[in-house]
This record gives structure tokens, C-alpha cells and sequence, in this order.
């Protein structure tokens, strides 16, 4: 809002961002974090993009939607996981 540009270092200190890595690492950086999303609840995983994409309106898609991912499958299935002291195993339902 200021139309100041902030550094990398200045992003991961303001919480913005949390890894800066050089650019030659990029890729390599991005596939580990799109393997580590990939493990994820995908229910989850979608409402959150949908969320952002709606921008402020995400904040009451977001309540909505929460209530209905905590009856899923998935939800239980990582509570589960959790008490077993286990990786989950989301199907998406």
C-alpha cells in the first residue's frame, strides 16, 4: 500500500513469505513444497485456494466451509491418524 518494495529479508520478518531462496533453487524449492502440499487433506487444500482466490470475501467462505470439512472423512481420518501417532491417509471425501 505503500508502493515501497520490500526485501526478501524484510518479507520472511514481516511473515509475508516464509522462505527466500536464491533463484537457482527455485524450482528445486517449489517441488518440495508442492510434494509436501500433495500430502495434505485435498478438501482442505482446495477451500484454502478458493478462499484466497475470493480475496476478503474468503474470511465468510472460509467460516462456511469449515464447518462442512470438519464432518468429512478426511477430518476424521486425520484424527485418527493423529491419536495413532500415524502418517494420514486422505482420500478426499
Amino acid at each position: 500500500m505503500t508502493r515501497k518494495f520490500v526485501s526478501a529479508e524484510e518479507a520472511v520478518q514481516w511473515g509475508f513469505v516464509t522462505k527466500v531462496v536464491p533463484h537457482d533453487k527455485l524450482l528445486e524449492a517449489t517441488l518440495e513444497l508442492a510434494e509436501e502440499i500433495k500430502q495434505m487433506p485435498p478438501l482442505s487444500i482446495r477451500a484454502v485456494k478458493k478462499a484466497v482466490n475470493k480475496g476478503m470475501e474468503g474470511y465468510e467462505f472460509a467460516e462456511h466451509i469449515l464447518e462442512t470439512l470438519q464432518k468429512t472423512e478426511d477430518a476424521a481420518e486425520g484424527a485418527r491418524a493423529f491419536l495413532e501417532k500415524r502418517k494420514p491417509e486422505f482420500k478426499g471425501k
